[in-house]
């Protein structure tokens, strides 16, 4: 995969973060977001932007935060996390 394509899903990926946070958790900023995240706010601004590429650990703090399952995340249910989000 090329890297425009990487970014463009990067920008889609966090587009639907900003949307979910907005709508669905009903917050209306980064900041006020990061106070219940272990993930700073500028660090969420840019990934809501889709500015940085970010590792798979990340990926589950970003599940947590924006308070969805990692199952809506990744596509499956973390065996020993799945009693908690079901």
């Amino acid at each position: 995969m090329d890297t425009k394509t990487k970014e463009e899903i990067r920008k889609q990926f966090g587009e639907y973060l900003q949307r979910h946070r907005e709508n669905v958790l009903k917050v209306k900023s980064v900041r006020e977001l990061s106070f219940t995240s272990t993930i700073d706010n500028s660090k969420l601004s840019k990934i809501e932007k889709g500015q940085i590429n970010f590792g798979f650990d990340n990926l589950l703090e970003i599940a947590v935060t924006y308070k969805l399952t990692h199952k809506d995340v990744l596509g499956f249910a973390i065996k020993s996390l799945k009693d908690n989000e079901e």
